[in-house]
């Protein structure tokens, strides 16, 4: 077995996008997904080769804000592997010498630099996968296991099919916010860098109490956003503002292109001021997702990736969300 080190541009870096081909049938919905390399943070890309076949591949990245428990921590991402416990069991030896090397006391993985990237592993494949879930193959949980790593948080997803909203507690605190003067309305598409620009701040804060948060540079929050403008439907991502007209909640929502059976949306991102003034405010923007969404005729929500006894729980329970997906994130010390 021989591991190399690339980065993307290098002369063998076809060899580290190579894998997912050789993994997965030309059918696969893995093939609908990028790699989404983050270069900001990124150290190098392995990949474990036998008798010159790419066998796994993993990027190793270090983000110089992120931390566990107090000690420095690396990253280890774009992690593919064939059904092999040995070339899985090299490979992650390599990469744990490399970031120790680099002054990492701890890793985590699987998660691309931070938790503005893909992250976490599926436990199961009992669904099919909605828009933007990641998918892998499952005997990825296992190398990690046998490789050392444990799990440090555990995340699901819901799935809402009944569609109930208009709870009297709901629009109580809607009428009350309206009242204080807060607008809610839809993004404007027509100045949508505008949108991101005041949206930047509002969500950076919102998510600097979640776990192993690092902050994003505008650059980098902007192009994702960009990215994503392609699956925006102007009425599935509100915005609250306050008298001020400052932004303080934002809920970003999209078709699942996947639902074949029927008409789903997929909640991704509820985030809300974190002062007490606005509690309930999230709940207000569920709800008229809700609305929304029987109007146009959808049968089910998906409220994505929540983690275990996150805020965002509230939300989805309120609104009878019930799991039926789950994740973990994975990490050892060094």
């Amino acid at each position: 077995m021989q591991i190399i080190q690339t980065l993307p541009g290098d002369e063998n870096f076809h060899l580290f996008e190579s894998i997912p081909k050789l993994l997965y049938p030309a059918n696969s919905i893995r093939h609908l997904q990028s790699d989404s390399i983050n270069n900001e943070f990124l150290t190098g890309c392995f990949v474990l080769l036998t008798n010159g076949i790419p066998q796994a591949r993993a990027a190793l990245y270090h983000n110089p804000q992120l931390s566990y428990k107090g000690l420095q921590s690396a990253c280890i991402g774009n992690y593919e592997s064939t059904d092999n416990n040995e070339a899985a069991e090299q490979l992650l030896k390599s990469i744990f010498s490399k970031a120790k090397n680099n002054g990492a006391r701890f890793i985590i993985g699987p998660m691309n630099g931070s938790t503005w990237d893909n992250y976490r592993f599926s436990t199961h494949h009992n669904f099919a996968n909605f828009l933007l879930e990641p998918y892998h193959h499952l005997y990825y949980n296992k190398q990690f296991s046998d490789a050392g790593f444990l799990p440090i948080s555990e995340y699901t997803s819901s799935l809402e099919t009944e569609l109930e909203n208009n709870h009297p507690d709901v629009l109580k605190r809607e009428t009350e916010l309206l009242n204080e003067g807060v607008i809610i309305r839809n993004i404007d598409m027509s100045d949508y860098e505008g949108e991101l620009k005041k949206l930047y701040p509002v969500i950076s804060s919102s998510f600097k109490s979640n776990f192993l948060y690092t902050p994003i540079k505008w650059e980098t929050f902007l192009k994702k956003y960009l990215e994503a403008a392609k699956i925006i439907n102007p009425e599935y991502v509100l915005i609250a503002e306050n008298i001020q007209g400052e932004i303080i909640g934002f809920l970003f929502a999209y078709d699942d292109l996947f639902s074949k059976s029927e008409k789903r949306l997929v909640v991704k991102t509820l985030a809300r001021n974190e002062s007490r003034q606005w509690a309930g405010l999230g709940q207000v923007l569920a709800n008229r997702i809700v609305n929304s969404a029987k109007t146009k005729g959808y049968q089910s929500l998906v409220h994505a990736f929540i983690i275990e006894q996150g805020t965002s729980r509230g939300a989805s329970e309120k609104f009878h969300g019930k799991v039926y997906k789950n994740y973990v994130l994975y990490g050892r010390e060094l």
